[in-house]
């Protein structure tokens, strides 16, 4: 019989490899000894630049295939031998592969560039299937079936009818030659480069935040917040989920996380299901808005453009904090209409002050603070998320040591703390790297055959020079394309023809960008699909399409915000100096409140139907372009919002006499 020590010893060496619950110990192992060795591969990329950039984003890929693939067999079931078997089999091909590449590179680039023979031809095959493959398992079949019928469109294009899907047709070495070698474009091209520069070290950031605690302290601030507050657990869910969105790169993993708790606290204290799952949905949905770790279309963003990341996040934090702002009013108001008040209730967190919080995890919030000043004042993003990697993982190394220095097992708790952030965050940027290569091949066929141009030029002559009908135009296909697609993949693909025709008519590249973003991001909470209101209707119990239409009202700055990115880029910092920006999130603020006070029909106090159609047009009044009508606006909403408040207050005074 096995002894309780070694038990606890076998349990932690699981949870250090990341994989508390695996079925395959073996798969486990050597599943962490390549996440550290990809770690390592990085770090040393990062600091010195030795390797060649087609020779890193090769080691990079075949370390997320490989990674992969582990991780899909550690949850296999013990009875299915065959597929596990073909589960190592993928990762043996994956590993010839890489050293193929890897020693071939030279050759590759300066011999067959343009003449690749059978085995280049052979090697190239196997790594698109295997990226398909793994790819359709960790993400869905989606992205892959878009992938091969871009494939299939590059070869048999000629075959199509009509300007804008005919194309001369690209021969079948050629067209493989674009999916990965000796191209090393489409699987190992540019976003595979800014997934092993930037992005994976931004998952490394979240998994290292994860192991750190920063989950646990995150909801305590959500408590902390919501305490203090009318509207109390739906705050919780508010502050937390948007929280969330710096360790979390998925807005339903943060919905499925953070409303298992939030959700049951917002129905017992009164609020409806759908509305509890509402607000659970497009506070997670905003996570993906929220700087300084955003969503994946971010990073993108990054990679179609060649703007800094630092520069989408800076333009990124005044949206975001009108999302929130928009939000935080809406439940508030929501709570008060119901006669709800969560100050007196004591919420069920775990009894600790937020203060004393602090202090434990003061090393989290200094590593994000590293993290937000080395990105404001310039270092490259990848560069600045590895430093405040290591500096948080020493910090929380040091501390464990520290206050368990009495204890013989606190040197190898700080060691195990520190893989397992290594691990989480190497587990992550894999999973994400594959997912990001299948779209670069999709990307590169597009490109190459001309579709993303022709179909921008389409776009521009349906909206005959109109921005404003472009505008709406290209929102409906990011919301189209997002129905059925990951965020990341409505974005890319809006991205390749909707923001090149926005520009042409001149709107900022980063604006026109942010735009579909936005678009991109709300497809998660927009019907008939809604996936992120779906998750929070099937955890609240509640029916799909109320708690659809709630999301929508509740994220409604999400579908207005990105038609100022248009029409006053002024709110990205884009156009004017600083001053003008917060002219315009001043201007914005207000014009979300009155949009809330009119379809809440409160401000201080209940207000008139006619009160609330006024305040309505007047919330978009606010934001037009013509200066009068903004200043006659915003004097009617200030009216109306003084009339509220003297009405409330002599209600009371009347009501006390």
């Amino acid at each position: 019989m096995t002894s309780e020590p070694a038990l606890a010893e076998k349990h932690a060496w699981r949870a250090t490899f990341g994989a508390p619950a695996t079925r395959s110990p073996v798969a486990t192992a050597i599943l962490g000894l390549l996440a550290l060795a990809m770690v390592a591969v990085h770090v040393f990329q990062l600091f010195t630049f030795t390797l060649p950039s087609g020779q890193f984003r090769n080691l990079h890929l075949a370390f997320s295939v490989a990674i992969g693939f582990l991780a899909l067999i550690e949850t296999l079931q013990p009875s299915r031998r065959l597929v596990a078997a073909l589960g190592w089999l993928a990762v043996a091909l994956t590993a010839a592969v890489a050293v193929y590449i890897h020693l071939e590179y030279r050759a590759l680039t300066e011999v067959r560039s343009f003449l690749p023979n059978e085995a280049d031809i052979v090697v190239g095959l196997l790594l698109l299937a295997l990226a398909l493959i793994l790819s359709g398992f960790q993400w869905g079949w989606t992205i892959p079936a878009l992938a091969l019928i871009g494939l299939a469109y590059g070869l048999w294009g000629y075959m199509l009818p009509g300007d804008i899907f005919f194309h001369g047709g690209i021969a079948p070495k050629r067209l493989l030659a674009y999916t990965s070698i000796p191209y090393f474009q489409g699987l190992l091209g540019g976003l595979t480069s800014l997934s092993a520069g930037t992005i994976f070290m931004f998952m490394m950031f979240g998994g290292a935040l994860k192991a750190t605690g920063a989950i646990d302290f995150i909801v305590k601030v959500g408590f902390a917040v919501g305490r203090h507050s009318k509207a109390g657990p739906a705050l919780v869910a508010v502050t937390s989920s948007g929280l969330m969105g710096t360790v979390s790169g998925s807005t339903v993993a943060n919905v499925a996380s953070t409303g298992a708790l939030t959700i049951p606290l917002m129905k017992r204290y009164g609020f409806k299901g759908s509305f509890a799952g509402a607000v659970e949905a497009v506070s997670s949905t905003g996570g993906q808005l929220m700087p300084p770790v955003m969503g994946l279309a971010a990073f993108l963003i990054v990679g179609m453009t060649g703007i800094a990341y630092n520069s989408v996040m800076l333009a990124a934090i005044a949206p975001a904090l009108i999302y929130y702002a928009y939000l935080m009013l809406a439940v508030h108001l929501r709570a008060s209409n119901l006669g709800l008040d969560a100050r007196d209730i004591v919420l069920d967190d775990d009894g600790v002050s937020l203060g004393r919080a602090t202090l434990r995890q003061w090393h989290l919030m200094a590593a994000i603070a590293l993290l937000v000043w080395l990105l404001v004042t310039g270092t490259p993003a990848g560069l600045a998320a590895l430093i405040a990697v290591l500096t948080l993982l020493g910090l929380d190394a040091l501390i464990t040591i520290i206050t368990g220095y009495a204890r013989p097992a606190a040197w190898a708790e700080a060691a195990r703390r520190i893989l397992n952030g290594l691990i989480e965050g190497a587990r992550s940027g894999a999973a994400v790297a594959t997912v990001i290569a299948v779209i670069g091949v999709l990307i590169e066929v597009l490109t190459v055959t001309g579709f993303a141009q022709k179909l921008s030029f389409f776009m521009l002559d349906l909206s005959d020079g109109s921005l404003f009908t472009l505008s709406i135009v290209v929102a409906l296909s990011c919301l189209v394309f997002g129905l059925g697609l990951p965020t990341s993949a409505a974005y890319f693909i809006v991205a390749l023809f909707g923001a090149p025709a926005l520009v042409e008519l001149g709107v900022p590249l980063l604006a026109a960008h942010m735009f579909v973003f936005y678009f991109a991001n709300l497809s998660a909470i927009t019907p008939p699909v809604a996936v992120a209101a779906l998750v929070g209707a099937n955890i609240a119990e509640a029916k799909f399409w109320p708690t659809a239409f709630q999301a929508v009202r509740l994220g409604l700055p999400g579908f207005l915000l990105p038609f100022l990115f248009l029409f006053e880029p002024q709110i990205l910092g884009l156009q004017g100096h600083l001053g003008h920006q917060l002219i315009a999130i001043v201007q914005a603020l207000i014009a979300t409140a009155a949009l809330n006070f009119a379809i809440e029909g409160r401000i201080f106090g209940r207000i008139s139907l006619v009160e609330r159609f006024i305040l309505f047009l007047a919330a978009f009044g606010l934001i037009y372009w013509l200066t009068w009508v903004e200043l006659v606006s915003l004097a009617i909403i200030l009216a109306i919002a003084a009339r509220s408040y003297f009405s409330g207050r002599n209600a009371m005074a009347n009501s006390g006499a």
